[in-house]
């Protein structure tokens, strides 16, 4: 493993509950690959499909776009920390099978490419989600990439 949760902690502002990846195992110039253990105490599985108890999809997408942000956080290096990386759009998403408590979902990324708009950058990635080899979902979003100070100047009132 080259990440383990803590180091991700590090990384990206994220944390339990709101943490949805426990490991990076692989990262390449483009890609990078990782996984999140679910398990049947996660909260979400409290309240969504109580009879039939399935991760929710948006949480499977939001698994991805975190580990999308590790990867870019990555290739912008020791600066990124002056950025935000924010939900831009999600342009397809499909969900093959459901993801049941206790599945480990391994978490595939694809950095498409990286665009300046305005000054700021909006990076396409393709992401998989799969549980064993079977593929359980898939996802083609983008990410915002924003300086911090000019994003709270902007918004923060």
């Amino acid at each position: 493993m080259i990440l383990n949760k803590n180091q991700i902690k590090e990384i990206i502002p994220y944390q339990e509950p709101f943490l949805f990846v426990d490991g990076v195992e692989e990262i390449g110039e483009n890609t990078i690959s990782g996984f999140y253990q679910t398990t049947i105490d996660d909260y979400y599985f409290k309240g969504h499909f109580v009879d039939f108890k399935i991760m929710p999809g948006v949480l499977v997408v939001e698994a991805l776009a975190q580990l999308s942000t590790i990867l870019l956080r990555q290739k912008i290096g020791e600066s990124h920390k002056n950025y935000h990386f924010l939900a831009y759009d999600v342009r397809s998403c499909q969900f093959y099978k459901p993801i049941f408590p206790g599945d480990k979902i391994i978490l595939k990324d694809e950095i498409l490419g990286i665009y300046d708009i305005e000054k700021n950058k909006i990076a396409h990635v393709k992401g998989q989600a799969l549980v064993g080899e079977g593929l359980k979902s898939e996802a083609r979003f983008s990410v915002a990439i924003v300086d911090k100070g000019e994003f709270e100047k902007k918004y923060v009132q």
